[in-house]
Protein backbone atom coordinates (compact mmCIF):
# COMPACT_ATOMS: atom_id res chain seq x y z
CA UNK A 1 0.00 0.00 0.00
CA UNK A 2 1.00 3.48 -0.93
CA UNK A 3 1.69 5.69 2.13
CA UNK A 4 2.42 9.32 1.51
CA UNK A 5 3.50 11.86 4.24
CA UNK A 6 2.54 15.22 4.34
CA UNK A 7 2.73 18.38 6.60
CA UNK A 8 0.16 21.21 6.81
CA UNK A 9 -3.41 21.94 7.58
CA UNK A 10 -4.50 22.84 10.91
CA UNK A 11 -2.17 20.83 12.61
CA UNK A 12 1.01 22.61 11.56
CA UNK A 13 4.06 20.58 11.44
CA UNK A 14 2.09 17.25 12.34
CA UNK A 15 2.60 14.54 10.08
CA UNK A 16 -0.70 13.14 8.09
CA UNK A 17 -0.37 9.90 6.55
CA UNK A 18 -2.26 8.93 3.45
CA UNK A 19 -3.01 5.28 1.86
CA UNK A 20 -4.68 4.48 -1.69
CA UNK A 21 -8.32 4.29 -0.37
CA UNK A 22 -7.76 7.94 0.87
CA UNK A 23 -6.24 9.44 -2.11
CA UNK A 24 -9.22 7.71 -4.26
CA UNK A 25 -12.15 9.59 -2.04
CA UNK A 26 -9.75 12.86 -2.53
CA UNK A 27 -9.74 12.23 -6.25
CA UNK A 28 -13.64 11.53 -6.31
CA UNK A 29 -13.93 14.37 -4.05
CA UNK A 30 -12.26 16.78 -6.82
CA UNK A 31 -14.10 15.45 -9.51
CA UNK A 32 -17.44 15.29 -8.00
CA UNK A 33 -19.59 15.58 -10.96
CA UNK A 34 -17.79 13.42 -12.38
CA UNK A 35 -18.35 10.77 -9.91
CA UNK A 36 -21.94 11.73 -9.53
CA UNK A 37 -22.35 11.16 -13.04
CA UNK A 38 -21.43 7.54 -12.82
CA UNK A 39 -22.97 6.88 -9.49
CA UNK A 40 -26.28 7.70 -11.25
CA UNK A 41 -25.52 4.97 -13.98
CA UNK A 42 -24.86 1.97 -10.78
CA UNK A 43 -28.03 3.41 -9.41
CA UNK A 44 -29.93 3.32 -12.13
CA UNK A 45 -28.96 -0.17 -12.79
CA UNK A 46 -29.29 -1.40 -9.26
CA UNK A 47 -32.80 0.30 -8.88
CA UNK A 48 -33.93 -1.26 -12.02
CA UNK A 49 -32.63 -4.86 -10.64
CA UNK A 50 -34.28 -4.57 -7.66
CA UNK A 51 -37.42 -3.43 -8.70
CA UNK A 52 -38.46 -5.90 -11.36
CA UNK A 53 -37.14 -8.76 -9.34
CA UNK A 54 -39.27 -8.31 -6.57
CA UNK A 55 -41.92 -7.10 -8.60
CA UNK A 56 -41.99 -10.60 -10.10
CA UNK A 57 -41.16 -12.74 -6.98
CA UNK A 58 -44.13 -10.72 -5.41
CA UNK A 59 -46.28 -11.80 -8.85
CA UNK A 60 -44.81 -15.58 -8.36
CA UNK A 61 -45.86 -15.46 -4.62
CA UNK A 62 -49.22 -14.02 -4.94
CA UNK A 63 -50.49 -17.23 -7.41
CA UNK A 64 -48.51 -19.55 -5.19
CA UNK A 65 -50.93 -18.06 -2.50
CA UNK A 66 -54.32 -18.21 -4.51
CA UNK A 67 -52.87 -21.77 -5.60
CA UNK A 68 -52.36 -23.04 -1.54
CA UNK A 69 -54.88 -20.70 0.12
CA UNK A 70 -57.82 -21.46 -2.19
CA UNK A 71 -59.30 -24.17 0.49
CA UNK A 72 -60.77 -26.26 -2.43
CA UNK A 73 -59.88 -29.65 -4.06
CA UNK A 74 -61.90 -28.66 -7.16
CA UNK A 75 -63.22 -25.86 -8.42
CA UNK A 76 -66.09 -25.99 -11.12
CA UNK A 77 -66.51 -22.45 -12.98
CA UNK A 78 -68.14 -21.73 -16.34
CA UNK A 79 -66.26 -22.76 -18.74
CA UNK A 80 -66.29 -19.58 -21.01
CA UNK A 81 -65.47 -17.49 -17.57
CA UNK A 82 -62.17 -18.87 -16.85
CA UNK A 83 -60.34 -15.64 -16.90
CA UNK A 84 -62.59 -13.65 -15.52
CA UNK A 85 -62.40 -15.74 -12.36
CA UNK A 86 -58.65 -15.98 -12.53
CA UNK A 87 -58.26 -12.64 -12.59
CA UNK A 88 -61.08 -11.86 -9.52
CA UNK A 89 -59.05 -14.74 -7.59
CA UNK A 90 -55.77 -13.14 -8.34
CA UNK A 91 -55.82 -9.40 -7.45
CA UNK A 92 -59.81 -9.18 -7.06
CA UNK A 93 -61.07 -7.62 -10.48
CA UNK A 94 -64.30 -7.92 -10.30
CA UNK A 95 -66.31 -9.93 -12.54
CA UNK A 96 -69.98 -11.34 -13.30
CA UNK A 97 -70.25 -15.10 -14.75
CA UNK A 98 -72.96 -17.53 -14.23
CA UNK A 99 -73.54 -21.37 -14.53
CA UNK A 100 -76.73 -23.12 -13.49
CA UNK A 101 -77.58 -23.62 -9.95
CA UNK A 102 -78.58 -27.15 -10.54
CA UNK A 103 -75.29 -27.92 -10.77
CA UNK A 104 -74.59 -27.97 -7.01
CA UNK A 105 -77.24 -30.78 -6.92
CA UNK A 106 -75.90 -32.47 -9.79
CA UNK A 107 -72.40 -32.49 -8.69
CA UNK A 108 -73.40 -33.22 -5.10
CA UNK A 109 -74.71 -37.11 -6.08
CA UNK A 110 -70.81 -37.62 -7.40
CA UNK A 111 -69.16 -40.73 -5.56
CA UNK A 112 -66.51 -38.85 -3.85
CA UNK A 113 -67.62 -35.84 -3.19
CA UNK A 114 -67.08 -34.97 0.79
CA UNK A 115 -68.99 -31.78 0.32
CA UNK A 116 -69.18 -28.47 -1.92
CA UNK A 117 -69.92 -24.93 -1.30
CA UNK A 118 -71.54 -22.35 -4.47
CA UNK A 119 -70.36 -18.77 -4.72
CA UNK A 120 -72.13 -15.99 -7.18
CA UNK A 121 -69.71 -13.18 -8.37
CA UNK A 122 -71.13 -9.85 -9.24
CA UNK A 123 -69.08 -6.94 -9.88
CA UNK A 124 -69.62 -3.39 -8.87
CA UNK A 125 -68.99 0.09 -10.46
CA UNK A 126 -66.63 3.05 -9.71
CA UNK A 127 -69.71 5.15 -9.72
CA UNK A 128 -71.90 6.68 -7.61
CA UNK A 129 -74.15 3.72 -6.83
CA UNK A 130 -71.05 1.85 -4.87
CA UNK A 131 -68.80 2.87 -2.25
CA UNK A 132 -66.00 1.05 -4.21
CA UNK A 133 -65.24 -1.45 -7.42
CA UNK A 134 -65.20 -4.57 -5.89
CA UNK A 135 -65.94 -8.17 -6.17
CA UNK A 136 -69.34 -9.10 -4.66
CA UNK A 137 -69.55 -12.72 -3.67
CA UNK A 138 -72.38 -14.55 -2.23
CA UNK A 139 -71.77 -17.67 -0.93
CA UNK A 140 -73.76 -20.40 1.75
CA UNK A 141 -72.23 -19.88 5.32
CA UNK A 142 -73.55 -23.40 6.53
CA UNK A 143 -71.48 -24.90 3.58
CA UNK A 144 -68.71 -23.04 3.42
CA UNK A 145 -65.36 -24.51 4.20
CA UNK A 146 -63.45 -21.77 2.15
CA UNK A 147 -64.49 -18.05 2.81
CA UNK A 148 -64.55 -18.71 6.99
CA UNK A 149 -61.36 -19.61 7.85
CA UNK A 150 -59.70 -16.56 7.01
CA UNK A 151 -62.15 -14.23 9.46
CA UNK A 152 -59.99 -11.77 11.42
CA UNK A 153 -62.25 -13.36 14.49
CA UNK A 154 -62.48 -17.24 14.81
CA UNK A 155 -65.90 -17.54 15.38
CA UNK A 156 -69.18 -19.19 13.77
CA UNK A 157 -70.04 -16.88 10.93
CA UNK A 158 -74.02 -16.36 11.43
CA UNK A 159 -74.73 -13.67 9.05
CA UNK A 160 -77.89 -11.77 9.01
CA UNK A 161 -79.84 -10.70 5.90
CA UNK A 162 -78.05 -7.30 4.75
CA UNK A 163 -75.28 -8.13 6.46
CA UNK A 164 -71.72 -8.66 4.76
CA UNK A 165 -68.04 -9.79 5.29
CA UNK A 166 -65.24 -7.33 4.17
CA UNK A 167 -61.81 -8.86 2.72
CA UNK A 168 -58.83 -6.79 4.39
CA UNK A 169 -58.16 -4.09 1.94
CA UNK A 170 -61.38 -3.25 1.88
CA UNK A 171 -61.98 0.40 4.03
CA UNK A 172 -64.90 -0.20 5.74
CA UNK A 173 -65.10 -1.71 9.57
CA UNK A 174 -66.87 -3.67 11.39
CA UNK A 175 -70.42 -1.97 12.16
CA UNK A 176 -70.45 0.33 9.18
CA UNK A 177 -72.58 0.42 6.76
CA UNK A 178 -71.12 -0.02 3.23
CA UNK A 179 -73.50 0.86 -0.13
CA UNK A 180 -73.12 -1.26 -3.69
CA UNK A 181 -76.04 -0.81 -6.62
CA UNK A 182 -78.03 1.59 -3.96
CA UNK A 183 -78.60 -0.47 -1.31
CA UNK A 184 -77.26 -0.21 1.85
CA UNK A 185 -75.54 -3.50 3.60
CA UNK A 186 -73.98 -3.45 7.16
CA UNK A 187 -70.22 -4.97 7.64
CA UNK A 188 -70.44 -8.00 10.27
CA UNK A 189 -67.45 -8.67 10.10
CA UNK A 190 -63.94 -8.65 8.21
CA UNK A 191 -60.94 -11.17 6.28
CA UNK A 192 -57.53 -11.67 7.49
CA UNK A 193 -55.24 -10.66 5.04
CA UNK A 194 -55.43 -14.04 2.14
CA UNK A 195 -52.52 -12.73 -0.39
CA UNK A 196 -55.53 -13.02 -2.89
CA UNK A 197 -58.62 -11.43 -4.11
CA UNK A 198 -60.47 -12.23 -1.37
CA UNK A 199 -58.69 -9.23 0.03
CA UNK A 200 -60.72 -6.74 -2.35
CA UNK A 201 -63.82 -8.57 -2.34
CA UNK A 202 -67.48 -8.00 0.06
CA UNK A 203 -69.14 -11.62 0.88
CA UNK A 204 -72.76 -12.02 1.38
CA UNK A 205 -75.25 -14.36 1.93
CA UNK A 206 -77.05 -15.75 -1.16
CA UNK A 207 -80.41 -13.97 0.44
CA UNK A 208 -78.86 -10.86 0.79
CA UNK A 209 -77.21 -10.66 -2.63
CA UNK A 210 -80.99 -11.60 -3.89
CA UNK A 211 -81.96 -7.61 -2.27
CA UNK A 212 -79.81 -6.15 -5.45
CA UNK A 213 -82.29 -7.63 -7.83
CA UNK A 214 -84.60 -4.30 -6.40
CA UNK A 215 -81.93 -2.12 -8.33
CA UNK A 216 -82.06 -1.28 -11.76
CA UNK A 217 -78.81 -0.79 -12.04
CA UNK A 218 -77.66 -4.30 -11.07
CA UNK A 219 -79.17 -4.97 -14.52
CA UNK A 220 -76.25 -4.78 -16.59
CA UNK A 221 -73.90 -7.17 -14.98
CA UNK A 222 -76.19 -10.11 -14.26
CA UNK A 223 -80.09 -10.76 -15.39
CA UNK A 224 -81.88 -9.99 -12.03
CA UNK A 225 -85.02 -11.91 -13.14
CA UNK A 226 -82.88 -15.19 -12.92
CA UNK A 227 -80.60 -13.60 -9.90
CA UNK A 228 -82.10 -16.95 -7.34
CA UNK A 229 -80.68 -19.81 -10.59
CA UNK A 230 -77.28 -18.92 -11.24
CA UNK A 231 -73.74 -19.60 -9.58
CA UNK A 232 -70.55 -18.71 -10.73
CA UNK A 233 -68.14 -21.18 -8.99
CA UNK A 234 -68.77 -24.58 -6.77
CA UNK A 235 -65.71 -25.45 -4.53
CA UNK A 236 -65.39 -28.97 -4.36
CA UNK A 237 -63.38 -30.96 -1.18
CA UNK A 238 -62.92 -34.70 -2.24
CA UNK A 239 -62.98 -37.85 -0.01
CA UNK A 240 -60.18 -39.15 1.29
CA UNK A 241 -57.89 -41.43 -0.08
CA UNK A 242 -59.62 -40.02 -3.69
CA UNK A 243 -57.07 -38.59 -6.11
CA UNK A 244 -57.65 -34.92 -6.77
CA UNK A 245 -56.08 -35.12 -10.13
CA UNK A 246 -58.05 -38.17 -11.60
CA UNK A 247 -60.80 -37.05 -9.97
CA UNK A 248 -60.83 -33.43 -11.63
CA UNK A 249 -60.14 -35.36 -15.30
CA UNK A 250 -63.28 -38.11 -14.53
CA UNK A 251 -65.54 -35.55 -13.78
CA UNK A 252 -64.62 -33.02 -16.50
CA UNK A 253 -65.01 -36.36 -18.93
CA UNK A 254 -68.48 -37.08 -17.40
CA UNK A 255 -69.76 -34.43 -18.65
CA UNK A 256 -68.01 -33.87 -22.53
CA UNK A 257 -71.22 -32.67 -23.75
CA UNK A 258 -71.58 -29.91 -21.54
CA UNK A 259 -69.78 -26.76 -22.22
CA UNK A 260 -71.15 -24.71 -19.42
CA UNK A 261 -68.89 -25.86 -16.82
CA UNK A 262 -64.42 -26.56 -16.54
CA UNK A 263 -63.77 -28.51 -13.77
CA UNK A 264 -60.11 -27.94 -12.47
CA UNK A 265 -57.67 -27.20 -9.64
CA UNK A 266 -56.46 -24.40 -8.14
CA UNK A 267 -52.90 -25.02 -9.75
CA UNK A 268 -54.28 -26.07 -13.21
CA UNK A 269 -56.46 -22.69 -13.07
CA UNK A 270 -53.44 -20.35 -11.83
CA UNK A 271 -51.46 -22.37 -14.63
CA UNK A 272 -51.96 -19.98 -17.30
CA UNK A 273 -51.15 -16.63 -15.34
CA UNK A 274 -47.89 -18.47 -13.99
CA UNK A 275 -46.89 -18.90 -17.61
CA UNK A 276 -47.57 -15.24 -18.32
CA UNK A 277 -45.94 -14.32 -15.55
CA UNK A 278 -42.71 -16.82 -16.24
CA UNK A 279 -42.81 -14.53 -19.46
CA UNK A 280 -42.52 -11.43 -17.98
CA UNK A 281 -39.51 -12.63 -15.85
CA UNK A 282 -37.80 -13.98 -19.07
CA UNK A 283 -38.45 -10.03 -20.58
CA UNK A 284 -36.94 -8.68 -17.07
CA UNK A 285 -34.33 -10.33 -17.44
CA UNK A 286 -33.40 -9.40 -19.95
CA UNK A 287 -33.81 -5.42 -19.69
CA UNK A 288 -31.40 -6.54 -16.63
CA UNK A 289 -28.55 -8.12 -18.70
CA UNK A 290 -28.80 -5.10 -21.13
CA UNK A 291 -28.53 -2.36 -18.49
CA UNK A 292 -25.67 -4.33 -16.74
CA UNK A 293 -23.75 -4.21 -20.14
CA UNK A 294 -24.95 -0.57 -20.32
CA UNK A 295 -23.78 0.42 -17.13
CA UNK A 296 -20.73 -1.71 -17.75
CA UNK A 297 -19.96 -0.32 -20.98
CA UNK A 298 -20.80 3.55 -19.51
CA UNK A 299 -18.84 3.42 -16.36
CA UNK A 300 -15.86 1.65 -18.49
CA UNK A 301 -15.94 4.66 -21.44
CA UNK A 302 -16.09 7.12 -18.49
CA UNK A 303 -12.86 5.42 -16.60
CA UNK A 304 -10.75 5.26 -19.77
CA UNK A 305 -11.71 9.16 -20.95
CA UNK A 306 -10.83 10.13 -17.36
CA UNK A 307 -7.85 8.25 -16.99
CA UNK A 308 -6.13 9.84 -20.49
CA UNK A 309 -6.88 12.91 -18.48
CA UNK A 310 -4.77 11.54 -15.89
CA UNK A 311 -2.07 10.46 -17.02
CA UNK A 312 0.19 12.95 -15.62
CA UNK A 313 -1.10 12.73 -11.90
CA UNK A 314 -0.36 8.93 -12.48
CA UNK A 315 3.06 9.45 -13.86
CA UNK A 316 3.78 11.53 -11.05
CA UNK A 317 2.93 8.96 -8.60
CA UNK A 318 5.22 6.68 -10.20
CA UNK A 319 8.34 9.08 -9.78
CA UNK A 320 7.20 9.74 -6.18
CA UNK A 321 7.63 6.03 -5.86
CA UNK A 322 4.42 4.32 -6.53
CA UNK A 323 4.17 0.79 -7.71
CA UNK A 324 2.09 0.24 -10.61
CA UNK A 325 -0.02 -1.97 -7.99
CA UNK A 326 -0.17 0.47 -5.90
CA UNK A 327 -1.73 2.72 -9.08
CA UNK A 328 -4.06 -0.16 -9.55
CA UNK A 329 -5.70 0.23 -6.24
CA UNK A 330 -5.93 3.45 -6.35
CA UNK A 331 -8.33 2.98 -9.70
CA UNK A 332 -9.73 0.39 -8.42
CA UNK A 333 -10.85 2.08 -4.74
CA UNK A 334 -12.19 4.32 -6.79
CA UNK A 335 -14.61 2.08 -8.58
CA UNK A 336 -15.80 0.46 -5.87
CA UNK A 337 -16.70 3.44 -3.86
CA UNK A 338 -18.72 4.82 -7.22
CA UNK A 339 -20.39 1.06 -7.71
CA UNK A 340 -21.48 0.32 -3.64
CA UNK A 341 -22.49 3.92 -3.13
CA UNK A 342 -24.30 4.25 -6.22
CA UNK A 343 -25.83 0.54 -5.95
CA UNK A 344 -26.64 0.89 -2.16
CA UNK A 345 -28.45 4.35 -2.70
CA UNK A 346 -30.25 2.73 -6.39
CA UNK A 347 -31.26 0.05 -3.52
CA UNK A 348 -32.41 2.08 -0.79
CA UNK A 349 -34.56 4.37 -3.22
CA UNK A 350 -36.24 1.62 -5.21
CA UNK A 351 -36.81 -0.45 -1.48
CA UNK A 352 -38.92 2.59 -0.74
CA UNK A 353 -40.43 3.59 -3.87
CA UNK A 354 -41.83 0.21 -3.16
CA UNK A 355 -42.91 0.43 0.39
CA UNK A 356 -44.52 3.88 -0.02
CA UNK A 357 -46.32 3.46 -3.38
CA UNK A 358 -46.94 -0.41 -2.98
CA UNK A 359 -50.57 -0.09 -2.99
CA UNK A 360 -50.54 2.34 -6.16
CA UNK A 361 -48.07 -0.12 -7.71
CA UNK A 362 -50.10 -3.13 -6.59
CA UNK A 363 -53.49 -1.42 -7.84
CA UNK A 364 -52.37 -0.03 -11.42
CA UNK A 365 -50.37 -3.81 -11.92
CA UNK A 366 -53.33 -5.71 -10.52
CA UNK A 367 -50.52 -6.99 -8.25
CA UNK A 368 -52.47 -8.91 -5.18
CA UNK A 369 -49.56 -9.66 -3.29
CA UNK A 370 -46.51 -7.04 -2.45
CA UNK A 371 -44.60 -7.85 0.73
CA UNK A 372 -41.31 -6.15 1.36
CA UNK A 373 -40.71 -8.30 4.04
CA UNK A 374 -36.48 -8.16 4.96
CA UNK A 375 -36.34 -12.49 4.34
CA UNK A 376 -37.94 -12.00 0.98
CA UNK A 377 -36.17 -8.75 -0.55
CA UNK A 378 -32.76 -9.89 1.44
CA UNK A 379 -31.40 -12.22 -1.48
CA UNK A 380 -31.94 -9.44 -4.25
CA UNK A 381 -30.93 -7.17 -2.45
CA UNK A 382 -27.36 -8.70 -1.59
CA UNK A 383 -27.72 -9.98 -5.62
CA UNK A 384 -28.23 -6.56 -6.65
CA UNK A 385 -25.26 -5.06 -4.45
CA UNK A 386 -22.87 -7.95 -5.88
CA UNK A 387 -23.64 -6.76 -9.59
CA UNK A 388 -23.17 -3.39 -9.04
CA UNK A 389 -19.66 -4.05 -7.10
CA UNK A 390 -18.79 -6.89 -10.20
CA UNK A 391 -19.73 -4.06 -12.69
CA UNK A 392 -17.08 -1.16 -11.12
CA UNK A 393 -14.70 -3.40 -11.06
CA UNK A 394 -14.78 -4.79 -14.33
CA UNK A 395 -15.00 -1.26 -16.18
CA UNK A 396 -11.68 -0.13 -13.48
CA UNK A 397 -9.95 -3.49 -14.58
CA UNK A 398 -10.55 -2.90 -18.17
CA UNK A 399 -9.87 0.50 -18.48
CA UNK A 400 -6.53 0.20 -15.87
CA UNK A 401 -4.60 -2.08 -18.48
CA UNK A 402 -3.87 0.13 -20.75
CA UNK A 403 -2.28 2.64 -18.06
CA UNK A 404 -0.32 0.27 -16.43
CA UNK A 405 1.79 -0.30 -19.88
CA UNK A 406 3.08 2.87 -20.29
CA UNK A 407 6.91 3.96 -18.60
CA UNK A 408 6.42 6.45 -15.92
CA UNK A 409 8.35 9.84 -17.77
CA UNK A 410 5.89 9.06 -21.02
CA UNK A 411 2.86 9.82 -18.74
CA UNK A 412 4.54 12.98 -17.46
CA UNK A 413 5.35 14.05 -21.52
CA UNK A 414 1.76 13.80 -22.04
CA UNK A 415 0.98 16.60 -20.45
CA UNK A 416 3.82 18.71 -22.45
Amino acid sequence: MLFLYWTGGKEMGKEKRINCFSIAVRNLNAQMYRSLFMMFFVLLMSATFFFSNVLVENMRLGIKNTTERMGADIIVIPNKGTEDIRESLFSGTPCSVAISKDWVERLGKIEGVKRLSPQLYVATQAASCCDAAVQLIAFDPKTDFVVSPWLSEKQELNLEVGEVVVGYNVAAKIGQNIKFYNTEFKVAAKLDKSGMGYDNSVFMTFDTIYKLANSDIVSENLDKENLKNIASMIMIEVEDGVSVGSFGVDLQEAYPEEEEIYACTASDLMSGMAKEVEKLSGYGNLLIVLLVVSTALALISIFMLTINERKYEFGILYVLGAKRRQVFQIIISEAMIISLVGGFIGLIVAYFGIAVFGDVIRQKLEIQYMSMKLEQVGMTALICMGISFLTGILAAVSSVYRISKEEPYRLIREKE
